[in-house]
């Protein structure tokens, strides 16, 4: 299991290198993200596919149902014994199902050790899990900020911190990826704060 990064740490960090941030941290700290048990990762990355494109009272719906047909946490080997007409009985659509079964099969057989994921960088894991069908950057991003709690993920693909940091930092368009890299790399290695104070900001208004 990966550990919890001790986040005062990075709020100290931030404070000295990132001083229009001192405002929201004063606001919001400390950071409550925790790391996730193992047994859990399946069930995130499972929920960051079935979450796409749908409201979140949707999706939050559909995992339900699919916990009740396979235990909770889910694990790969329960959603593999369950037939395709189960899975579109509770509202998966066929193409959902597709990317459920094949990240499924990928971890139950080995091709995804997510045991080995704590000695593994960012990049290996995303190598890794983009080979699934229905993992993108963005599910894999949160999953790795969220799930993994590492400290440096910059989710470019997510359009609210994109919008927060535009506003934060008075640039003229929403930013794409190699404008955020750039301008975010003062605060490297704790950008997974700044995200998550850009977050919080974005929840107040």
């Amino acid at each position: 299991m990966c550990q919890t990064p001790d986040w005062s740490i990075g709020d100290k960090y931030l404070r000295e290198n990132a001083p229009e941030l001192a405002p929201l941290i004063a606001k919001y700290a400390p950071c409550p993200l925790k790391a996730r048990p193992l047994e859990e990762y399946f069930s995130i990355l499972l929920t960051g596919i079935i979450a796409q494109q749908l409201p979140p009272e949707v999706s939050q719906e559909l995992m339900q149902k699919l916990e009740k047909l396979t235990g909770k946490p889910i694990s790969p080997q329960a959603v593999l014994q369950l037939t395709t007409e189960e899975l579109l009985a509770i509202g998966l659509k066929q193409q959902k199902i597709d990317y459920v079964q094949s990240l499924a099969q990928a971890v139950a057989c080995g091709t995804i050790d997510m045991s080995k994921f704590a000695e593994m960088t960012d990049s290996q894991i995303t190598k890794q899990l983009l080979n699934v069908r229905g993992l993108g950057q963005w599910t894999i991003e949160m999953f790795l900020l969220l799930g993994l709690c590492r400290t440096d993920v910059v989710p470019s693909a997510d359009y609210i911190f994109k919008k927060e940091l535009q506003q934060l930092l008075h640039l003229p368009d929403l930013p794409k990826r190699g404008v955020i890299n750039k301008v975010t790399e003062p605060w490297r290695p704790w950008r997974s704060l700044l995200v998550w104070y850009l977050w919080q900001h974005a929840n107040d208004k």
